[in-house]
């Protein structure tokens, strides 16, 4: 089964970051949000293919935000795996498709949300066959299953930059993911025996890449998490990490070059 783009929809931190991190060792392209307004901005730019959402966060203008989403007709079809705590797990979802749609109750096993996520992924992709030829997958067939997440490096960006956390997983060689979190920010970064392949930034700064990277080579503040395990998926980026180390360091003083210098007061 070949990745999918998953939009993870919880207002708690944790879910999201668990959820993100063991799709994302599988190769999947994952972006978050952690409110209804968040989700339908995200989806708008990423157009999942899955949608992973608790079913507690509150309502837009009296309708669930995955109703709303669903009157845009590029998500009409979009299946939807819906959290539900155990209060919730024996009434009736709002917008639930018994033929597209699962339920799975909190707290859970990931393997059992894997199994969720690879039902949903199998009917649509089913279904797409049956209908005319859509462009070729973004990602290969069969990306390597991920170990489970441990934690070999973590602290603080103010102490310890981003560049240097860099240079010590290029020196060390390591595979894993890179988890990076500011106020109302995170981005990861899947990193192969050293080097960047692959970059996600989540709302309200969205955007993958070395665009990603980049942009988190701003960040003089927040904290780390690297992750250990295998990382499946294609090598978005190629540039090595020298390069976009140094890049990153050209466009941060150029951007500060471009800032008006404020006049020093008078004595």
């Amino acid at each position: 089964m070949s990745p999918a783009r998953v939009l993870i929809v919880d207002n708690d931190p944790w879910i999201q970051r668990m959820v993100a991190t063991i799709l994302g060792q599988a190769g999947h392209l994952v972006n978050l949000a952690g409110d209804a307004q968040g989700a339908l901005t995200c989806a708008g730019k990423v157009l999942p293919e899955v949608v992973i959402t608790t079913v507690s966060l509150p309502a837009v203008d009296g309708w669930p935000w995955w109703e709303r989403l669903r009157i845009v007709p590029e998500h009409g079809g979009t299946p939807i795996i819906f959290l539900t705590s155990a209060e919730d797990e024996a009434g009736a979802i709002r917008g639930f498709d018994s033929e597209r749609d699962q339920r799975l109750a909190k707290p859970f096993r990931i393997e059992e949300l894997e199994r969720r996520l690879h039902a949903v992924l199998s009917r649509l992709r089913e279904s797409a066959a049956a209908s005319p030829p859509r462009p070729r997958a973004l990602f290969p067939e069969k990306p390597s299953r991920g170990l489970r997440p441990l934690s070999a490096m973590q602290g603080a960006l103010d102490l310890i930059g981003l560049s240097s956390v860099l240079m010590v997983l290029e020196l060390e060689r390591k595979t894993g993911i890179l988890l990076l979190e500011q106020t109302q920010l995170a981005a990861r970064l899947f990193i192969r025996k050293g080097r960047i392949i692959r970059a996600e930034m989540d709302a309200p700064q969205a955007c993958t890449g070395t665009a990603a990277v980049f942009k988190a080579l701003t960040w003089t503040e927040g904290r780390f998490d690297f992750l250990v395990g295998d990382v499946g998926g294609i090598d978005d980026i190629q540039a090595s990490t020298a390069f976009l180390l140094m890049e990153g360091a050209r466009r941060v003083d150029e951007a500060n070059a471009n800032q008006p210098l404020q006049a020093k007061p008078r004595q």
